[in-house]
């Protein structure tokens, strides 16, 4: 490896580099003003007096907007067989990697690995592409099915409009046409990833569903099946109303993460104040079911302390999606309560109406 400084507007971008784009580079362009470009770009020679940039591709943005007449470059070894390796790692461990160009970094690597190593086993190969870079081979895979989801969708995850918990759960749907719809609402209303696998889980049980019949059906407070199991014929529609179950969280969505988190304690479960997903690190949010009752009390104390401290009114204020998540909210609350009364009734027990 050779340091060379290189006039950055003469470099060559990796026609198959796993960055898309290199976004807005403004910030970048103003910290390497004030400091200096510190860390040098990875480069090779592909002609006589040419250079491709390996890695560092936003750094060379950022100094061609800022017009510097040569930046420092090192020289790679085209043959290196960790060549690629180093490229992948240095866009995927930066936060401005977007899930989609990190899911085609792991596509790529893995037929590097292919090609050094010979075909290996499908959960073999995301293993090592995981150990590669830090992540487990569960991990690697959830990204991977992004790249099977329609492109319309993956535009909504490239702008950040819909993050990776929310396509896992898209992913439960069979139907593109559906699959397309649901982002889209997801996307506009703001919802979270546990609203939307509620919805999912409709429309994977039922795939004649239609979106504006399950939001009529969730704001009328209808309980739809959405667990696999035998139809139900009502006349007046396809919901198949039926009490055969509801989505078990615990399948669902643990099942996405628990493999990149030391195992919980039975008891652990949701908390409304520190524990939603919306403020779970990126790739670590989980669900837990409630597993008593005593949990239970619990949940519903933490849910009127929002209220009664004002926090749900700030939050209503704050969030465009608002109406329909406060529908919602009443609607599941007026059927809880309804359940809850239900239940005493059936244990002889008097309830205050």
């Amino acid at each position: 490896m050779q340091l060379l400084y290189l006039d950055p507007r003469q470099l060559e971008s990796d026609p198959e580099g796993v960055r898309e784009d290199p976004g807005d580079v403004a910030g970048l362009a103003a910290t390497i003003a004030e400091r200096g470009l510190l860390q040098p770009l990875g480069v090779i020679e592909v002609g006589s007096g040419r250079y491709q940039v390996v890695y560092g591709g936003r750094r060379r943005a950022a100094a061609v907007q800022l017009g510097l007449e040569r930046i420092p470059c090192i020289v790679l070894d085209h043959d290196d067989p960790d060549l690629l390796l180093r490229q992948l790692i240095e866009n995927v461990q930066r936060e401005d990697l977007n899930d989609i160009e990190q899911a085609r970094a792991y596509v790529r690597l893995r037929a590097r690995l292919v090609e050094e190593r010979g075909k290996l086993p499908e959960g073999e190969l995301d293993e090592l592409v995981g150990d590669a870079v830090g992540l487990a081979g569960r991990t690697v895979r959830r990204y991977l099915g992004l790249l099977e989801l329609p492109d319309e969708v993956q535009q909504l995850i490239r702008r950040g409009e819909l993050n990776v918990t929310q396509a896992q759960h898209l992913r439960r749907v069979s139907s593109p046409r559906t699959q397309i719809e649901l982002a889209r609402f997801a996307a506009s209303e703001g919802m979270s990833a546990s609203e939307l696998s509620r919805l999912v889980a409709y429309f994977a049980a039922n795939p004649n569903l239609t979106l504006e019949t399950a939001l009529q059906a969730l704001e009328a407070g209808e309980q739809l099946r959405t667990s696999a199991g035998p139809e139900v014929s009502l006349a007046g529609g396809p919901l198949a109303k039926t009490s055969v179950g509801s989505v078990d969280y615990e399948e669902s969505d643990a099942g996405l993460w628990n493999d990149e988190e030391p195992k919980e304690d039975e008891s652990a479960y949701l908390s409304v104040e520190d524990e939603t997903l919306e403020n779970q690190p990126k790739n670590k949010a989980r669900v837990f079911r409630i597993r008593s009752l005593d949990q239970m009390v619990d949940e519903t104390d933490r849910l009127s302390r929002a209220y009664v401290e004002g926090d749900l009114v700030k939050w209503v204020q704050s969030d465009e999606g608002a109406p329909f998540k406060l529908r919602l909210l009443l609607k599941q609350l007026e059927s809880l309560s309804r359940g809850l009364r239900d239940v005493a009734r059936q244990q002889g027990w008097q309830t205050e109406e």
